[in-house]
């Protein structure tokens, strides 16, 4: 085999790797999620209502910050993906059944009818991120 293509194989690995580890990492944030969402109904902790359907805040979780109802997904994650250029039909994928299109939708309305709300989380978020990981920061 040559040199190339010992490289090529090498990538492939490593991105398969890659890939493995990423999936496992998604089953296990999905995990805890659903850990958290459940010990929260235990608890009975209220559902902050907010002007949009899909939309809520429950106190004690994800910090009280915006999420998809029934799904823990924040609403600054929508909005993140977005700026990396996926498309709501792909948030939906990327998520495979977790969420609707009318959840990513209205999301995306609750950023813009709250922009200087989410923005500061994001500019939060940015910040720990780049404290507990400075050489990823970007």
């Amino acid at each position: 085999m040559g040199a190339v293509s010992e490289v090529k194989m090498g990538i492939t690995i490593e991105a398969q790797q890659v890939h493995n580890e990423l999936t496992w990492l998604r089953q296990a944030v999905e995990g805890l999620t659903q850990k958290v969402e459940g010990l929260a109904a235990r608890q009975k902790l209220p559902a902050l209502s907010t002007d949009h359907p899909y939309v809520a805040r429950v106190q004690g979780v994800k910090g009280g910050e915006p999420v998809i109802r029934g799904t823990g997904v924040t609403v600054q994650t929508i909005v993140a993906l977005t700026r990396h250029s996926l498309t709501p039909e792909q948030i939906v994928e990327e998520y495979e059944g977790q969420l609707k299109l009318a959840q990513v939708y209205d999301a995306l309305g609750y950023y813009y009818d709250h922009r200087g709300e989410i923005e500061q989380y994001i500019v939060e978020n940015r910040a720990a991120r780049e404290r507990v990981w400075p050489s990823r920061s970007s």
